[in-house]
């Protein structure tokens, strides 16, 4: 019985060691693309196709939804219609990973970033709105969540704009300095102002925690 439990075991963990074997040359490529270093073109497509092929063995939404970031990275540097056909890649691979792993907050913001690429705006606002809504207070993020939030201002439901608003009274709490100057700018200027508005004494507490005033 041992040995029919151990055989078991085997086969029920083969998939997945098959596909981490499949993948140790594309997570150092996804680790240089998070730490900011340059990766060629070649390489970021190379690390994206095994990715998709280690997902056909074992599926991991959060390594599948890098392979999107390396597809949106390699778009980036590519001519047109490659561009095109990298983004529509990269939706797809971003679509596919957080089917199975939603609570990206960075992943529902590539996912944002490329639709309105690709000229859907009220895609990329409810993909925003998941970011949003996957993880409130993300350091690394906010800024760049808040900067395509104003962008699509024009196309944005009460639900996704309520979110935003937080979203500026966080930074607000965290950064005055990024706030106040993001407030100055004719584009965000209104939305900045309405968001503050809305201030909590818990959120004017922890500022007056943070910053001695």
């Amino acid at each position: 019985m041992a040995a029919v439990g151990g055989v078991a075991l085997l086969a029920m963990g083969g998939p997945r060691l098959i596909a981490a074997t499949m993948t140790v040359e594309a997570r150092s490529v996804i680790w240089d693309v998070y730490e900011g270093t340059p990766v060629p073109q070649d390489r970021l497509l190379a690390a994206a196709a095994d990715v998709a092929a280690a997902a056909r063995w074992a599926r991991d939404g959060e390594l599948e939804a890098s392979g999107g970031l390396l597809l949106l990275r390699a778009a980036e540097g590519a001519p047109e219609p490659r561009q095109a056909e990298l983004r529509t890649a990269a939706v797809a691979a971003l679509e596919s990973a957080l089917s199975v792993a939603p609570g990206q907050p960075n992943a529902w913001f590539n996912l944002a970033h490329l639709r309105r690429l690709r000229g859907d705006p009220a895609g990329a606002v409810a993909a925003l709105r998941m970011s949003l809504l996957a993880g409130r207070f993300v350091p690394g993020l906010m800024q760049s969540r808040i900067a395509l939030g104003v962008a699509l201002l024009p196309a944005m439901d009460r639900e996704t704009l309520d979110l935003l608003h937080r979203e500026i009274r966080l930074m607000w709490v965290a950064e005055p300095h990024y706030v106040a100057e993001l407030g100055a700018s004719p584009a965000a200027g209104p939305v900045v102002r309405a968001a503050l508005d809305g201030l909590t004494e818990a959120e004017m507490a922890e500022y007056r925690r943070r910053h001695g005033r």
